[in-house]
């Protein structure tokens, strides 16, 4: 039976309430009224600490804060369970040191998550066409290279009236998998399938040299 008066129970209580009653919803709901304002602290602490600006948007702190309440509801409620503390004092720094961490893994998880998915499989492109093998230094550079890595390394290597638009061709290829009938056939310049093929072929040349330090 759920107390009438839940906010005479301590922190520490509350604690053991909650996880030994989970479908109470008077037990949750008193606390997240409790520790609600405590957790979105600790999200934005996290936030800050991250580097990602001084408070974040609102639907974003949304899905931390949910983030954070599903760690603490984990594996039978294992966070809550785990606490040793008796005082109040001691609850709030226990939910507020889970409340960062959990949010500085997770934001770290999708800067993880996003590089991986902006990554670009150069060095595969490179050893496409049965051309040889780039050499290891070649392969190095090119194994984790991220879209704007590779615009950057491009800018380098390539000069001359047609840059942007070669440019654009080569990025068109390499990271979005047009063909180069494809490429001819969205018009962004006046070349052919054939000379977009040469021109793709003469790019991966240079650029294998460039990044081998030759050019």
């Amino acid at each position: 039976m759920v107390d009438s008066d839940l906010a005479v129970h301590s922190s520490p209580e509350l604690f053991q309430l909650c996880a030994a009653h989970p479908h109470s919803d008077e037990y949750w709901a008193e606390f997240v009224r409790r520790f609600n304002p405590l957790l979105t602290r600790g999200v934005t602490t996290a936030w800050r600490r991250s580097g990602q600006g001084d408070w974040p948007p609102d639907d974003v702190a949304y899905d931390l804060l949910q983030e954070v309440y599903l760690a603490i509801t984990k594996n039978d409620f294992r966070l809550l369970r785990n606490f040793r503390g008796r005082t109040e004092a001691e609850a709030e720094v226990y939910l507020a040191h889970s409340a960062i961490n959990q949010t500085i893994s997770f934001l770290r998880a999708r800067l993880a998550l996003r590089r991986s998915a902006d990554e670009v499989s150069l060095e595969a492109l490179l050893e496409e066409q049965g051309e040889p093998p780039p050499a290891e230094p070649v392969r190095r550079a090119a194994r984790s290279m991220t879209e704007s890595e590779l615009i950057d390394a491009l800018k380098k290597c390539f000069d001359g009236p047609n840059r942007k638009r070669d440019i654009l061709i080569f990025l068109l290829y390499a990271i979005y998998g047009y063909s180069p009938a494809e490429i001819a056939a969205l018009g962004v310049s006046e070349l052919k399938e054939t000379s977009i093929a040469n021109l793709l072929g003469q790019m991966k040349t240079r650029l294998k040299k460039c990044l081998s330090g030759q050019v």
